[in-house]
């Protein structure tokens, strides 16, 4: 049996949250103003991995994102984690 977690295809709101230490409040707000995609599924929101991915490469400040370095440890570079394994409880 494979232990190994899998990357979520979609965060919920509480998940998305948790991992950028904001409230689920503020992830709800940047839904609504359109910052952040997501679907919506009944009263729920589901953040897609990709509009994440997306959403954090914005967040960045420009000259993090030119400096052509590699963010992702070796480990999650292997799980194809966008947060390192264990920060989503």
């Amino acid at each position: 049996m494979n232990t190994t977690k899998i990357r979520p295809k979609v965060y919920t709101v509480a998940e998305f949250a948790q991992v950028l230490a904001i409230s689920p409040r503020l992830v709800r707000s940047l839904i609504r103003r359109g910052e952040l995609p997501a679907l919506r599924i009944g009263r729920t929101y589901r953040i897609p991995r990709k509009a994440a991915d997306i959403y954090l490469a914005r967040a960045l400040p420009p000259t993090d994102r030119s400096a052509g370095k590699s963010r992702i440890r070796a480990g999650d570079e292997q799980t194809g984690f966008l947060f390192p394994v264990g920060t989503m409880q």
